[in-house]
């Protein structure tokens, strides 16, 4: 009878032995089984670490980026605050300036109206020193400069040399294509002496402190231009509402007077602390005799007179 081996194998009728095929078929199929389980499982624990890796590395940047942000936070420097806005710039000043007494439409037309705000005298605040008034105006910011009308507006800021061949410093002008020549200066103290019709009276009212004068002249026909002094450009522009009268022409010594009394054409005008002026006339004789050249002239010699003063602020 035939008896299976241990292996599986069955005797065959001549002794040897014949394997068992169905046995090693179920054998192998099992095998399989257990190779692809273990796939099975490898695939799955691997998967499982993988997905736990990026799940830490991801919690991890998050942790990372939100400890950063509240780091910048609590770190961020608080901002410094910029430099104000520079205060100021140059105010409008006016070039023209008013006709008196009988001037010719030439004379009389006025470009533009005089500075008539009051500035108030500017001084240098030590330690301690009371806070400026109100009226004193903004004091400008370190490292820039007043403006040059503040700066002429009172006598504690305008500093520079005071006399005649500064005011009136061209020995030459060129007006309406004719070469004036300056002919002579003075300063007069008290002012009234310089002037008529009254306007003495206005500027002693007001503390003139002196008047600056100079003239031109083109053939006979001549122009003074004059400068009153203040303390306080308050001063000047009261005189300036007030006017009346005119400031007498200047000649030399032993000349011909000219514009003595009223009746000649005259301009004036008010900036800073000064009140400029003119007068037209001739210088043949008869003293009051209108001229239409220097009438005519008369108003650049002022502007000019206003632009050296402004200067001096600069």
């Amino acid at each position: 009878m035939d008896q299976a081996s241990g292996h599986g194998w069955a005797a065959t009728a001549g002794g040897s032995p014949e394997p068992d095929w169905a046995a090693l078929a179920e054998q192998h199929e099992q095998e399989g089984r257990r190779r692809k389980q273990r796939q099975v499982i490898g695939a799955v624990v691997g998967a499982t670490l993988v997905i736990g890796g990026i799940t830490a590395t991801a919690v991890g940047v998050a942790g990372k980026d939100v400890a950063g942000k509240d780091s910048g936070k609590n770190s961020a420097a608080p901002a410094q605050p910029g430099p104000g806005p520079a205060a100021g710039s140059d105010p409008s000043l006016a070039h023209g300036f008013t006709a008196s007494t009988s001037a010719t439409p030439d004379a009389t037309a006025s470009t533009g109206a005089a500075p008539s705000a009051t500035a108030s005298s500017a001084t240098s605040a030590g330690p301690g020193s009371a806070a400026p008034s109100p009226s004193s105006g903004p004091a400008a910011p370190p490292g820039t400069r007043p403006d040059p009308l503040t700066v002429i507006s009172a006598a504690g800021t305008d500093t520079a040399p005071l006399d005649p061949a500064g005011l009136f410093p061209d020995q030459t002008l060129s007006v309406g294509g004719r070469s004036w020549k300056r002919i002579t200066t003075a300063t007069t103290v008290p002012c009234w002496k310089g002037t008529t019709g009254g306007l003495g009276d206005v500027l002693a009212a007001q503390g003139c402190q002196s008047l600056l004068r100079a003239t031109y002249a083109y053939g006979n026909s001549a122009v003074t231009v004059g400068v009153a002094v203040f303390d306080h450009r308050a001063r000047a522009d009261a005189v300036q509402s007030a006017y009346k009268g005119q400031v007498q022409g200047l000649v030399t010594a032993g000349s011909i007077s000219f514009c003595t009394s009223a009746g000649c054409a005259g301009t004036h005008g008010a900036i800073g602390r000064y009140l400029y002026l003119t007068v037209a006339g001739t210088l043949k004789p008869g003293g009051t005799t209108a001229d239409p050249t220097a009438t005519t002239a008369a108003p650049a010699f002022g502007t000019t007179a206003r632009d050296h003063l402004l200067a001096r602020g600069r």
